[in-house]
């Protein structure tokens, strides 16, 4: 629907392109005088899909749009400004290994960082910050007006334009603008159909204070796009000098910087603010039993689906009624104001019972509320629809972010980079990246959205990936930055320094793999009495750092380290040796799925025919005729048991040729 001037011309959809009925859309532009302005690609929404789907739209040489219902909240962290954390580090450093901007920004705006679960292994290892939200998406705006083949807009798009053959023709703006292009990403967030709840209070709205967008979920529907709809919440806001502080333990940030870019131009340290722990208490779960039926969930307001893995204060109590208590997070929301996140209070119940909530945990019996919780519920694609580079089955229409059906700023900026990527080859009749399950965990994240239907928000988890220990957060620039690299995204100086690392790397791997400490050496002695290490025979310096009793800092003692090394490169170096045989077991097993994937797939096979495949696969396989497994792995509705059903049926077939 697109509205001209005073004129609302609700009868015109997408669908009317198709007919000579769009050539009266035509005239009406001309006699309103309405200018077409052209772009290769148009980015709907400037949250953090939006933002990377742009920058590396733009980057990857495509004039592109940015469309945002407001210019003042771009990049804005509506809930926890935080980034990072077990396994949404990985995206994060991912994206940056790409080219993308997130890492660069938090490392920009950070208030406080911690290496997560250190105590285990490095597949779980994780870095996450607090950032200064304010400062995120100022350094953020910066970023993208430095650009020039990338505008950006204020406008709210109302619908979508189709040339005849079905592919993308134009956005059109609810005050009448249109804008053609070759492709668009659609990057909505909560905003698409947004509503707000607090109890049984609602408000159209895509965030606290912001309207929602609507329209678009309309033309959708006409496109043969099927939707749902999703719920995600936050937690109320507290100011800071409220707070008892001799209450609540102090969680201070880890003396060792760490940082999420590769980019060392980034690594600037920075005066860091403490966090704080305390816990709900018995009074706590009791006011919230009471008042279960007052929630937008429990009392039956809201029927959609919130995220397992955040679950609202409500929703532990119900489900972990053997514990006592949970912890609450008291975190900082920017370095120069003085609003308190408290993580663990997501709710929807009314603001009068958030109050008396907050004043039950211990040190925040006299503190002040100063933005309410509420519980958001929103529109959503079934990303079941897309391939596996998220373009839909409209040529030239890319989706990315929560409408997507993930939850999380890292998930949305990941998906947003490869669409955004994917959009500008469109646009210049490219072929498309897709990024596979074994070689990057956004690729594993895209393949589960694609093929799995979804009962609740997706969030990435380190469990998700079945090749984890390859997929860690330090090795990302080594899998991706050549392929950020060949889209354009990486800069001649830090593509300079890329190898530069890379040499470093190998030249001491191969050091470590031919120095040999024998038997009765002076080294051998030294380990002995100043290590308290026994060496029963001679090995190299590889196999010694295996040791779990040993490590490469251990060197120094024998003047055997390399001290042009950077402390990153000594960590990857490290897990590499340590892990030596799981990461080789599972190498192996990418080496024989990989060669699964060329299998070639007979073009006149009736796939219609196969019973056993899913009825969606059958359809799906039926329409894309992929020509070997490689192809049929990235098209979105295909399962991993379709794809395992179709190389038996293959099989089957082949012998039975002999």
């Amino acid at each position: 629907m697109i509205g001209f001037g005073f004129f609302s011309l609700k009868k015109f959809s997408p669908s009317l392109l198709r007919t000579r009925k769009s050539k009266f859309y035509c005239s009406l532009e001309h006699s309103f005088k309405i200018k077409s302005n052209k772009f290769d690609v148009i980015v709907i929404g400037a949250g953090h899909a939006g933002c990377e789907a742009a920058l590396s739209s733009c980057k990857s040489g495509a004039s592109t749009l940015l469309l945002t219902l407001n210019l003042d909240k771009v990049g804005w962290q509506p809930c926890n400004p935080s980034i990072g954390g077990p396994a949404k580090s990985t995206l994060v450093h991912e994206i940056d290994a790409l080219g993308g901007w997130m890492g660069k920004i938090t490392d920009r705006s950070f208030l406080h960082k911690r290496i997560l679960n250190v105590s285990k292994g490095p597949a779980v290892w994780s870095l996450r910050a607090q950032t200064d939200k304010r400062e995120y998406s100022e350094e953020l705006k910066k970023v993208l007006d430095s650009f020039e083949n990338l505008d950006i807009q204020e406008g709210m798009v109302y619908d979508l334009f189709l040339n005849e053959d079905y592919s993308i023709k134009g956005v059109g703006t609810y005050f009448g603008g249109f804008f053609e292009c070759e492709a668009v990403v659609l990057t909505t967030g909560t905003f698409l159909g947004g509503t707000i709840w607090v109890g049984s209070k609602k408000m159209s709205a895509g965030r606290a204070g912001e309207m929602s967008s609507f329209g678009l979920t309309e033309a959708l529907k006409k496109m043969n796009l099927g939707t749902g709809r999703l719920k995600t919440g936050t937690p109320p806001r507290i100011d800071s000098r409220t707070i008892n502080y001799e209450k609540i333990t102090k969680q201070e940030s880890d003396k060792l910087e760490s940082w999420f870019s590769f980019d060392e131009m980034e690594w600037n340290s920075k005066r860091t603010m403490n966090c704080f722990i305390t816990h709900t208490s018995l009074e706590t779960f009791s006011l919230i039993r009471e008042n279960l039926h007052l929630s937008p969930k429990y009392g039956g307001f809201m029927k959609s689906t919130g995220p397992r893995y955040c679950p609202s204060i409500e929703d532990k109590i119900v489900r972990f009624t053997g514990k006592l208590e949970h912890q609450i997070f008291l975190e900082p929301e920017g370095r120069n104001i003085n609003e308190i996140y408290v993580q663990g209070m997501s709710t929807g119940l009314p603001e009068k019972l958030q109050v008396k909530a907050l004043k039950t945990i211990s040190g925040l019996e006299n503190s002040k509320m100063v933005r309410p919780a509420y519980s958001v519920d929103y529109d959503y694609l079934f990303a079941t629809q897309l391939d596996k580079n998220l373009m839909s089955k409209i040529p030239g229409l890319f989706f990315a972010g929560q409408v997507c059906g993930t939850t999380g700023y890292e998930e949305a900026g990941a998906q947003g980079l490869i669409a955004g990527i994917n959009a500008s080859l469109f646009s210049k009749k490219n072929s498309m990246v897709c990024l596979t399950r074994d070689g990057s965990f956004i690729g594993t994240m895209i393949d589960d959205l694609c093929t799995k239907n979804l009962n609740e928000p997706y969030r990435v988890l380190t469990s998700r990936s079945e090749f984890r220990l390859l997929l860690r957060g330090d090795n990302a620039d080594l899998r991706l930055t050549p392929l950020g690299r060949k889209y354009g995204l990486i800069s001649n100086r830090r593509w300079e320094k890329f190898k530069l690392k890379i040499r470093r790397i190998q030249r001491e791997s191969f050091r470590l793999n031919n120095t040999i400490v024998k038997i009765n050496s002076n080294i051998q002695k030294v380990i002995q009495n100043e290590l308290h290490l026994i060496l029963k025979k001679e090995c190299s310096l590889s196999q010694l750092i295996g040791r779990p009793d040993f490590s490469y800092e251990k060197l120094s003692k024998l003047n055997l380290q390399d001290i042009e090394l950077k402390k990153n490169e000594i960590h990857q170096i490290e897990i590499e040796l340590k892990y030596k045989n799981y990461i080789e077991r599972q190498e192996t097993h990418i080496k024989n799925v990989d060669k699964v994937m060329d299998v070639k797939i007979n073009q006149n096979i009736n796939f219609m025919n196969i019973s056993q495949l899913s009825k969606e696969g059958r359809e799906k396989l039926t329409k894309k005729r992929p020509s070997s497994i490689r192809e049929a792995c990235q098209i979105g509705g295909v399962s991993t048991s379709d794809i395992q059903t179709l190389l038996m049926f293959i099989e089957k077939k082949w012998n039975s040729t002999k």
